[in-house]
């Protein structure tokens, strides 16, 4: 990143106190990610194995999106209550006849029970990878050059070797391009080893963190709860198809979509003045019109970024106010 802001100049995450050391290092780290390369350990999301008789077709039936019949093509999506809020949301990746689905820690249980409760009827076995195996991130612009010139689309997935052991690669998109390793531990220590050789930067939480927020994608358990429902939190276009059979949840998806509107959406947000901590209500007029629930860690060409949500009965053309902070709403 070039021209970048003086470290004095910079604005922390009051929940991120660092040395001026440290967040140097996280800058370091964010630009790896943007113009280099970066591996980021994601081993906190819980990773499930389904095998048996049919999981894709189990899948079908529960998911917000469509999996995709290639056999190698995997699917974003998420799992909704009947009355259509988000349980979890959810990766699905296709192993040779297993499937693998990757959730956040704080969606593990909930998607775990959704699918225990089918899987008896559909004869799918789930299988906890948790303990076991992890996933490491391999992200930046230079990231395919690091595996042989791979070309993967978004949640394609193919076998790589490192170092004699062997791990499933999967295309990622967003926040930042490159590939997402899954395999055993051993497995992933083996490709941290091997890139390390190769001069390849670890990223932190924070460096990571603030690519995400800067791409306006949330995350389940600070952006997504149970309580929002895909369109609140601008996740239709990546999770789910109107084309697609029944599942739970589906008619109250459809009615939001063509008959009305949510009452508050997910936006990408600026701040400016002193930084408030997440879940910091978002003020207009005296009356509250939303609230904050992820800030980046580190400044991105001179601004602070978050992600919120905000009212429909907001007004995104007059002053907004977090605390001492004003806001400035994207479309995340």
């Amino acid at each position: 990143m070039e021209n970048r802001t003086p470290i004095n100049d910079l604005v922390r995450n009051s929940r991120v106190e660092k040395s001026e050391a440290d967040y140097t290092r996280f800058l370091g780290e964010y630009e790896a990610l943007k113009g280099g390369a970066a591996l980021v350990d994601r081993s906190d999301r819980c990773v499930l194995r389904l095998a048996g008789r049919d999981p894709v077709e189990m899948l079908n039936a529960i998911l917000t999106n469509e999996m995709p019949k290639d056999t190698n093509l995997g699917v974003y999506a998420a799992l909704l209550n009947p009355k259509g809020r988000i349980q979890t949301d959810l990766r699905v990746l296709k192993s040779g006849t297993d499937i693998l689905i990757d959730t956040e820690p704080e969606g593990a249980g909930a998607a775990r029970e959704i699918l225990d409760r089918y899987a008896p009827f559909s004869r799918v076995e789930i299988e906890d990878l948790s303990e076991d195996w992890g996933i490491l991130g391999l992200y930046g612009p230079r990231a395919k050059d690091l595996v042989g010139a791979l070309e993967l689309a978004e949640h394609e997935t193919a076998n790589l070797e490192f170092g004699g052991a062997r791990l499933l690669a999967a295309g990622v998109a967003i926040p930042v391009p490159g590939f997402d390793l899954l395999g055993s531990t051993d497995a992933l220590r083996a490709a941290k080893e091997h890139h390390a050789r190769k001069g390849v930067k670890h990223a932190s939480p924070e460096a990571y963190e603030t690519a995400r927020v800067e791409a306006g994608v949330p995350r389940f358990g600070a952006d997504i709860t149970s309580e929002n429902f895909p369109a609140e939190a601008s996740i239709l276009d990546r999770a789910v198809s109107f084309s697609k059979g029944c599942y739970p949840g589906q008619e109250t998806v459809a009615r939001m979509l063509y008959r009305g509107h949510p009452n508050r959406t997910l936006h990408r947000l600026a701040i400016e003045g002193p930084l408030s901590p997440t879940n910091t209500i978002i003020v207009q007029n005296e009356k509250q019109v939303g609230r904050i629930t992820s800030i980046a860690p580190l400044q991105v060409s001179g601004k602070t970024l978050a992600l919120g949500y905000l009212s429909r009965n907001a007004d995104p053309e007059g002053p907004l106010r977090a605390g001492e902070a004003a806001v400035l709403p994207e479309l995340a």
